[in-house]
């Protein structure tokens, strides 16, 4: 087993680390400071410098602009992303993963041809509009509906928690077009542009983290669309849905090391320059093993990452339940190291001039975000059920 990075993905680490060390994480602080015109105003040209050193075209194919790289090495240049600016990762993971992966994945070719290339460059904006405000864990339960009248679909219902909803050009929303068929068979998925008539967006959340990140409501209100805005077949949604957040899960893994390993560089760095009772902080066993726990868990959690990333390129059945093992890990761990690195510092963690106290904050939407840990644990234990069963 050989765990060395190839020539290629340490070329990768190295170009992003020094890409968004100086470009993108000056701009983190200010993003999260930023009232909501200013952020969405900021997170846009994110995306596009995101764009322009090929982010967002990672896992998608060449033909529509992308490159079509494996997911581990997604995983290390995400990771690089998230420790510069976790809002900047998640605004551009879910224009590429969470709306680009099941065009990707399930549109034709008219649909790639009109909104991959855009995305990829940044120039389109796109979201994901599954969760409603009656239905988050329990995502069957959404009540948006779809109904057939001739060659069109009218949609009605709302999205919540959706983000990146006030600045997406376009949306996946997903509807119940039969609900005696359940989800399984009764879902459908379609793509709605901006400006289509009956399709509104709320005023943003006011978040406690992730606030360069816009998250609001979509509302659907006799919204008429074509035929041809049905993603794949007909009744499939909420198979897609759960398809496409496998590599969910493992974006918000990702995201949550980023926001580890940064706390730990932080805490790290501090520790060795505040002097107390004589000597350097990091001298003080309470101070140290707190280092040595928050290496212990990030490393972890890359490995775990790394794992599910594998199993998800190689097309291993034990890929979904890998990717909400890394989710739970690395969301649980980011919520721990974040809570010591402001420990590390002191009062001055809980302050705002430093960053720690926003990557405390930023820290635990990763064990709610893309289904909560608890769902997770529900998912493993099914699995590992099916599997030992008498």
């Amino acid at each position: 087993m050989n765990y060395d990075l190839t020539p290629e993905q340490l070329s990768i680490k190295e170009n992003f680390s020094k890409f968004c060390t100086k470009e993108i994480e000056p701009r983190a602080q200010i993003l999260d400071k930023a009232e909501h015109k200013e952020v969405e105003k900021l997170i846009k040209e994110n995306i596009k410098m995101m764009a322009g050193i090929g982010f967002l075209g990672m896992g998608h194919d060449e033909a529509y602009g992308g490159t079509n790289l494996d997911l581990i090495s997604q995983a290390i240049a995400g990771e690089e992303v998230a420790a510069a600016c976790a809002s900047t990762f998640l605004s551009c993971g879910a224009s590429s993963g969470l709306f680009g992966m099941p065009l990707k994945m399930f549109g034709t070719e008219a649909q790639k041809k009109k909104y991959l290339p855009g995305i990829i460059k940044g120039e389109l904006i796109g979201c994901f509009g599954l969760t409603e405000p009656g239905a988050g864990s329990d995502a069957a339960s959404i009540k948006t509906t779809a109904v057939k009248k001739g060659d069109k679909w009218i949609l009605n219902g709302t999205k919540t928690f959706i983000t990146n909803a006030t600045i997406a050009d376009a949306a996946l929303v997903f509807a119940y077009n039969d609900k005696e068929k359940g989800p399984g068979a009764g879902v459908t998925c379609f793509l709605v542009d901006k400006g289509t008539k009956g399709f509104s967006v709320s005023k943003p959340f006011d978040k406690m983290g992730f606030r360069g990140s816009p998250t609001a409501e979509l509302i659907l209100e006799d919204c008429e669309v074509p035929e041809s805005a049905v993603l794949g077949q007909v009744g499939n949604g909420f198979i897609q849905a759960m398809q496409t957040l496998e590599y969910g899960r493992i974006g918000m893994a990702t995201v949550c090391l980023g926001i580890a390993a940064k706390c730990l560089q932080h805490a790290n760095k501090y520790s060795k320059e505040r002097n107390a009772f004589g000597k350097p902080i990091n001298r003080f066993q309470e101070v140290s093993f707190k280092l040595a726990d928050m290496m212990i868990m990030s490393d972890v959690a890359r490995l775990l990452i790394y794992q599910a990333s594998w199993a998800k390129e190689t097309k291993n059945p034990e890929s979904a339940v890998l990717a909400s093992v890394a989710k739970v890990w690395a969301s649980e761990a980011a919520t721990q190291i974040s809570s010591m690195a402001v420990q590390v510092f002191g009062g001055y963690g809980y302050i705002k001039e430093f960053p720690v106290e926003r990557l405390y904050r930023d820290a635990k939407l990763g064990e709610i975000g893309e289904g909560t840990s608890e769902i997770q644990r529900v998912l493993i234990a099914k699995d590992l059920i099916r599997k030992y069963a008498a």
